[in-house]
Parts: structure tokens; sequence; C-alpha cells
């Protein structure tokens, strides 16, 4: 026995005096533990970003072949007349695609240059991605935050009225991590100072879910600021703190007032969170036609209307007939059936394969 207690004093001694001892060894082993847990992480993602892309290759070649097999196959059916008019065809509705592309693209650049600082009120729509807040963020934050500039520039550079779409703060580190996305092609405005110092803050409003009016209108006079934030966890108030720092105007999305016709429920006391390229959508929307309703129905994703998917209330689009809603209610009726009868059997099976180990039990 006192060689046991011994023992173990002179292992604890030297446990106490090892190198892992002293004040603050075990936040640094709680930090080697994080950075080998990023760095797994890291190279997790980069395998199924790899998987991912040779998934998508495969399946854009198999499209391919399928395309000119249907093509050989719609040819050798032809006449060599029919086969003339067939590629003439052809070559037109592609040079109508490369006009109205290109006419696409000089309404992008003229609203860029429109848009800017020190242009007058009768020009684009002017949207804003402020990223001051981009610098703190953590890695996979900031990936998630360039995905969404991506996401934003496409929307806007596609859309029939597209706006002078604007990146405030654009410093590093977040610079460097959007050129590996490919960020010196987006048709965006990019400057490094803020919204209020580049704009004047006479004329920023700043969108924010926490804020308490609802924006009614836009117009070319205002310059309308969004977040650039992607928390994994939401931190209430960000935005509208901001806003008071800069000294600038804060409003949020009319979602509140809408929320019934957007199927959100009645009595909705809240904004959901959007994606930046959600709100530049909705802006987009707004500007085109005026109507929230419809400018928020495209921007709100379906999970963010959990609570009503979940209840089974089947989405019924403005323009549908009035025996639609009816039809709706059926499938969704017919679907939770079939769903039902499902788990049934499955249960059924589960049941037989636990009474089959029973008896094998009851046998050994």
């Amino acid at each position: 026995m006192m060689l046991l207690v011994s023992v173990l004093c002179s292992q604890g001694d030297a446990g106490v005096s090892g190198a892992d001892s002293g004040p603050g060894h075990k936040g640094k082993r709680d930090e080697a533990w994080k950075a080998k847990r990023d760095e797994a992480w890291e190279a997790r993602r980069r395998f199924n970003n790899l998987r991912r892309r040779e998934k998508f290759a495969a399946k854009k070649k198999a499209k391919a072949a399928a395309a000119r097999e249907e093509e050989e196959a719609l040819l050798a059916a032809m006449t060599p007349e029919e086969v003339e008019q067939w590629r003439a065809a052809r070559e037109v509705a592609k040079a109508e695609r490369a006009a109205a592309y290109a006419e696409q693209a000089a309404r992008v650049e003229a609203a860029l240059a429109n848009g800017g600082p020190g242009s007058g009120p009768d020009v684009a729509l002017r949207v804003v991605v402020d990223c001051s807040f981009a610098p703190s963020a953590p890695p996979k934050e900031m990936r998630s935050l360039v995905k969404q500039l991506e996401n934003a520039n496409m929307i806007n550079k596609s859309f029939p009225k597209p706006a002078c779409l604007t990146v405030t703060n654009w410093l590093e580190p977040l610079a460097s991590v959007a050129a590996t996305a490919g960020a010196n092609g987006w048709r965006v405005v990019k400057l490094e100072q803020g919204p209020a110092a580049a704009f004047g803050p006479d004329r920023v409003v700043v969108l924010s879910p926490d804020a308490e009016e609802p924006l009614e209108a836009v117009d070319t006079a205002h310059v309308y600021v969004v977040g650039g934030i992607v928390d994994r966890t939401v931190r209430k108030g960000l935005t509208v703190k901001f806003a008071e720092t800069e000294r600038v105007a804060c409003r949020r999305l009319p979602i509140r007032e809408n929320a019934e016709q957007l199927g959100l429920g009645k009595g909705v006391t809240k904004n959901p969170v959007l994606n930046i390229d959600d709100v530049v959508r909705a802006l987009l929307v707004f500007h085109d036609t005026g109507d929230w309703v419809k400018a928020l129905d495209v921007a709100i994703p379906l999970r963010k209307r959990k609570p009503q998917t979940m209840g089974f209330t089947p989405p019924v689009s403005r323009g549908a007939t009035p025996g639609a809603e009816a039809e709706a209610e059926v499938e969704v009726e017919a679907e939770m059936g079939a769903a039902a009868v499902d788990v049934a059997g499955q249960q059924e099976v589960l049941q037989g394969e636990q009474q089959a180990v029973v008896a094998d039990a009851g046998r050994a």
C-alpha cells in the first residue's frame, strides 16, 4: 500500500511538473485541438467540393452526350432540305441569344456607371452590401459571405432592371478570399469606404430585421444597405447598432405587414433573417413591380416558412384558379396517406426482424 501511494505521488508530481503544467496549459491544449478540428474540417470540405465538381462534370458530360444522340436521331429522320432549314433556324436563335446577352450586359454596365457615388438621383437603384463586419468573421462564415455576394451578383446581372450593386468596406482578408471565387469578374462596384462616407449619411438606409419602422418604398435618391453578415447564430441588433453608430436611417422589410399573404401566419411579430442575395432579390423585384407581396414571396425561402409547411398547408400561387386550392389539399392528403402506409410497412418489417432476432437468441 505504501509503495502504491508513493508511485501515485511520484506520477502526480511528474504530471504537474510536465510540459503541460503551469497557467494556461489547458487553453493551449484547447487551441491545439481546435486547430486540428479546423484542419480536418477544411480537408473534408475540399474533398467534398472536389467530389461535387466531379459529379457535376460527369452529369454535364452525360447530358451533352444525350443531346448529341438526340440531335443525330432528329437529323437522320430529316430530308436534306429540312436539315438546312433546321440549321439555319438554330443559327438565328443563337444570334438572338447573343444579342439579348449583349443588351443585358449593356444595361448592367449602365447601372454600374450611373449609380456610383457622386451620381444624380435619376439613375439606377442603389443596393449596397457593407462588409465592415467581415474582418472578424471566422473562415467558414467568410466563405459563406463570398458565396452570397457571388449569388447577389448573378441575380443582379441577369435581372431585366438591374441595380447598381456596390460592395463597401472591400478590404482584406475578404478581398483575397473572394479573389479565389472569381470576384475580379463580378459586375459590382467595390469601394474601400463605408456607405456613409461614400454616399453621405443623409442618403443611406440600412436594412435590418430588428428595425422598428418598415421600408415602404424605394427610390433612386437613397442607398439601401444590406449588412454583409453571415452568422450561424443570429446576433440580434447588430445592424441596428451599426446604423446608430453611423447616424443613418434604419428600416426593415415589411414582412410583418404582409405575413398572412406570404403564408407566414397571422400575427407574426418578427422578421425572418434572410440571406444577402435574398434581400437583393426582394429589392430588385419591388423596384420593378411595386408589389411587396410579390417581392417578398420570391425572396423568402421555404425553409423560413417551416411552421406553415410542416402543417401541410399547400402553397397556392396568387394566379391560381378557384379550384386549385382544393386540388392542392387533395394532393397533400394523398401524399400524407402514402407516407403513413410507408411508415406502417417499415414498422412491420422492423418488428419481423426483431422477432427473428429474439427467436435466434432463444434457440442459442
